[in-house]
């Protein structure tokens, strides 16, 4: 189930990032336009990032999840917590926030998630995958997906808002499959131990 939910979820907030909070982001660069789009759009913009955060809070369950299949290192599920505390700071910031008070927020909102969360995350990803028995084919699809991962890290850090987009874009086509792939892998596995019992 948790594979399945991360992956419908993710799939939901990268949505809303496209249809409803890009012209909130620093992809506009101008803050008086941001500011008037969020005034203008302010219950669409507080329920996208609601999104965001579910999407976040399905991840944690999906690693959970993972880490508990593969018998990965507890590490990787408390890098992720400190994933998910930076993420839902940045997201109550710029909802609290609204149109008045973004352009004091925004910066550190973007770096919080962007940079941090997600940095937090792909580090969880990646020991998660170490941790995991794959093939080579599946391997250098990880190693895609997590480098696209830090790709968003850096463009948020530096706040180059085109790279993060782009990262952003492909990280999450990489991301949603394969939670929906490895869902199903480590549940058939996970089958077939039982039946050579």
């Amino acid at each position: 189930m948790a594979p399945y939910a991360c992956a419908i979820a993710n799939l939901a907030a990268v949505l809303a990032l496209a249809l409803v909070l890009a012209p909130g982001t620093t992809l506009v660069p101008s803050a008086d336009d941001r500011a008037r789009y969020i005034a203008e759009h302010i219950v669409a913009w507080r329920a996208g990032w609601l999104v965001w955060m579910i999407a976040a809070l399905t991840l944690l369950w999906f690693y959970l999840w993972w880490r508990a299949r593969v018998g990965g290192p507890h590490v990787a599920i408390a890098i992720a917590f400190l994933g998910i505390a930076a993420d839902w700071t940045a997201e109550l910031t710029l909802i609290v926030a609204g149109a008045d008070g973004h352009a004091a927020v925004a910066g550190f909102a973007f770096f919080l998630t962007g940079a941090v969360a997600n940095g937090l995350y792909t580090i969880a990803g990646i020991i998660l995958t170490l941790a995991t028995r794959l093939g080579t084919a599946a391997r250098a699809y990880a190693a895609l997906m997590w480098s696209a991962g830090g790709l968003l890290s850096v463009g948020a850090a530096l706040d180059l808002p085109l790279l993060t987009a782009v990262a952003t874009a492909a990280l999450f086509a990489l991301f949603i499959p394969w939670c929906v792939w490895l869902g199903r892998r480590l549940r058939d596995g996970e089958r077939a131990s039982h039946s050579l019992k």
